[in-house]
């Protein structure tokens, strides 16, 4: 039988090479769902949403008025700002939520433990466009924000009348910008990959980060004037875009405001098409909403429409007719688990091309999916990691050294503990660490690996790792120095008070390549 499953699986492959071709050629993207429902009814618009993280039992957290969360029966009221519409906000963790004060031109922080609030950056009741900290630093009109996924310890915010994308340290608050070209008033925020997607007046910009620093800002989808316009990101219109979420492999929604749709925005085919509702015979225009939409959230397999003043409305059942979708083999392995999208299904592929199709009830068309397996070309390495404030003139002393590599190499004994039964600390790749700017940075490899497709390490196991440090995180973080009198450096604890972090370290499966973190891809070494 396996064997039967696998030869069936490779004249599919066969006979998939000619369609693609054709599809290709004939695609058009476009999504549809059942009718909307209402989920939870309001009075105001919903400026924004993300599910609760404090309450991690299904609720919607989203601003209107105020910062609200719901499990789309009760409201609970979480914070209200005096004089001020709450536009975007974001979970930086469980029980912390940076806010757009958008009417007070500066950025709040929301205890949730015991709701309470603190100026994080800006000057609240001052506009302007200024850098610096908490009461020196102006914004006029913050929007949108999301972490900055570079770095962790900065929020990225947009800065509405400045025209800008500003940069945030959660530490100290202070304010930078990041980049002011290429917007016309900036709105909502979404990562695409490491690029970041901006909802603009009538249309989407992406800005990316080159290798040498460098940022740029290029209008990606519409134009400058309104309209509805579907096809090629060129010759396509919006008419006052604002929330963005992803819903499939480089595939987003749209809220179309003023057109009062949702659109489809392919970065796989560089086309926008429509968002439709079941009843229709074809998915040739985006159906019209009760209301005119405002922010949007994918969560699983359903959509969540904040509207102008009706509420938040749900979208089940998501259907993608076309769904090209590539999968990385994690490396060392031969088949790849993966569950298609708007499925049941699970299925383990080997390398190779694959076809699938599905019927829905009451839909005229099936969906499809075209699955190419490949080889990851981007490693991904499991790495602890630990930093000190210590100075770098201390580190490069020859007799400290001589303290120092032996205390690394006692913790990575001490690590192997915490990491097995998941990993185990990299027989292959020996400890490593760097100082600079008088900051020491400790890398310990584990032989823990994963694909491209893997972007932070899976909750799941970060989760198991951090339950097993507990009571262990300064002891196994530790390293020593013999001057000055014999010391002993603890580990700075993050913003969430973890001294001992977990993150991917990235590198070419191909050795010849050199990996370019900025654009998370793999190039050729320039001699």
């Amino acid at each position: 039988m396996k064997y039967s499953l696998v030869l069936i699986l490779i004249i599919l492959a066969a006979v998939l090479v000619l369609k693609l071709v054709k599809c290709d050629t004939d695609y058009k993207p476009s999504v549809s769902f059942n009718k909307p429902e209402l989920f939870h009814n309001t009075d105001w618009r919903i400026y924004h949403m993300e599910p609760d993280l404090y309450r991690d039992d299904g609720s919607i957290m989203f601003s209107y008025k105020y910062l609200n969360t719901t499990d789309g029966t009760t409201p609970t009221t979480l914070a209200t700002i005096q004089s001020s519409s709450i536009r975007g906000f974001k979970q930086v963790n469980k029980t912390h939520v940076a806010v757009a004060a958008h009417s007070q031109h500066c950025i709040k922080m929301l205890n949730r433990v015991d709701n309470s609030l603190r100026t994080l950056a800006g000057t609240c009741g001052s506009t302007g466009y200024v850098e610096g900290g908490v009461g020196t630093g102006r914004l006029y009109y913050p929007y949108g924000i999301e972490i900055d996924v570079r770095n962790p310890d900065r929020l990225l915010v947009t800065d509405y009348f400045n025209h800008a994308l500003r940069s945030v340290d959660l530490h100290t608050g202070e304010l930078s910008t990041v980049i002011n070209s290429g917007f016309n008033h900036p709105r909502y925020v979404v990562w695409a990959d490491n690029k970041l997607l901006v909802s603009n007046y009538h249309y989407i910009s992406q800005v990316s980060w080159g290798a040498d620093g460098s940022v740029t800002n290029i209008k990606l989808a519409g134009s400058l004037s309104p309209g509805y316009v579907d096809g090629s990101f060129n010759t396509s219109r919006f008419y006052s875009p604002l929330g963005i979420t992803r819903v499939g492999y480089n595939m987003y929604l749209v809220a179309d405001c003023d057109n009062k749709v949702l659109r489809l925005l392919d970065l796989n085919s560089k086309q926008v098409g429509p968002v439709c509702f079941d009843g229709e015979t074809s998915c040739t225009i985006s159906s019209q909403l009760p209301d005119y939409p405002w922010s949007i959230l994918k969560v699983g397999e359903d959509v969540y429409v904040g509207m102008w003043s009706k509420g938040i409305y749900k979208l089940s059942g998501i259907r993608l007719p076309f769904d090209n979708l590539t999968v990385y083999l994690n490396p060392g392995e031969n088949t790849a688990e993966y569950k298609l999208p708007g499925s049941s299904y699970t299925g383990y592929f080997q390398e190779g091309s694959y076809k699938f199709s599905r019927e829905y009830n009451n839909y005229p068309e099936k969906s499809f999916y075209y699955i190419t397996v490949l080889k990851s070309p981007i490693v991904r390495r499991l790495m602890f990691v630990s930093r000190y404030d210590v100075s770098c003139m201390l580190v490069k002393n020859a007799y400290n050294r001589e303290t120092l590599i032996p205390s690394i190499s006692q913790q990575k004994r001490h690590l192997q503990t915490i990491c097995a039964p998941d990993c185990n600390m990299s027989a292959e790749i020996e400890t490593w660490y760097k100082c600079k700017n008088n900051e020491l940075t400790v890398y310990w490899p584990t032989d823990k690996t994963f694909s491209v497709a893997t972007k932070e390490v899976p909750n799941k196991l970060r989760d198991e790792l951090r339950e097993r440090l507990v009571g262990h995180e300064t002891e196994y973080s530790n390293v020593k120095f013999q001057a000055p009198r014999n010391r002993t450096v603890e580990a700075r604890p993050n913003t969430r008070g973890e001294r001992i972090h977990f993150l991917l370290s990235s590198t070419c499966a191909d050795k010849t390549l050199r990996y370019d973190s900025a654009n998370d891809l793999c190039s050729k070494i320039q001699l």
